[in-house]
């Protein structure tokens, strides 16, 4: 082999190339088999981040559980107070948060009579309401008051607050909605579903404490 070559391969020239007028530019001309060993990777790369970027498809019992979700007709739907894909209201906690959670574990959440979050708020002109508190920024307060249906958003200042403290009468809907364990085995199968891409079907057993 020529020791002034360039070895296009490896894309490093001889030291003897180096420098030289008449040498080619290594990083100028790439072999065809470079370029197709380049390109085969960067597409091997774009399916895997295409892939990860989709969600598993929804089974056929999260789906029913999705619709329980947004449109049951016992009670109010989830979506009244808590938000998934995007949809819903922001009133309530990020359910991803339990989505990761055993069946058993969301179970608990879900049929708690009652939240520790939620306050009985007292407004300076005698009102009172349950309410979330969902931020503050410098002396105003933003409460969801879940008293309205869907829960309104509302802005207080401080003065207009008299009085804050635990809620104990309030209870979380899906105590008395009368889901039978069917259902909210459906509903479970959408939250982990929706919240952490969990397919693994969820049977009426797995809720049982």
């Amino acid at each position: 082999m020529n020791r002034n070559a360039i070895d296009f391969d490896n894309h490093e020239p001889p030291l003897s190339a180096i420098g030289s007028p008449r040498a080619p530019d290594p990083l100028g001309i790439l072999p065809e088999r470079r370029i197709m060993r380049v390109t085969s990777t960067i597409l091997t790369l774009t399916a895997a981040a295409t892939l990860l970027a989709q969600s598993p498809p929804i089974t056929e019992q999260a789906a029913r559980g999705k619709v329980l979700f947004f449109e049951t007709t016992k009670g109010k739907p989830c979506a009244t107070c808590h938000q998934m894909e995007g949809k819903g209201s922001e009133a309530g906690p990020d359910l991803k948060m339990i989505a990761a959670l055993s069946p058993k574990g969301i179970i608990m959440a879900v049929l708690s009579s009652r939240t520790a979050y939620m306050q009985e708020v007292k407004t300076s002109t005698g009102q009172t309401f349950p309410g979330l508190l969902k931020g503050q920024a410098g002396d105003v307060s933003t409460y969801y008051d879940f008293s309205a249906t869907p829960p309104a958003k509302r802005e207080l200042k401080k003065a207009e607050i008299a009085d804050t403290k635990d809620n104990a009468q309030w209870k979380h809907p899906p105590e008395s909605t009368g889901y039978t364990k069917e259902e909210l085995a459906d509903v479970i199968a959408y939250v982990r579903w929706a919240g952490k891409g969990h397919t693994t079907p969820v049977k009426p057993g797995d809720m049982n404490p």
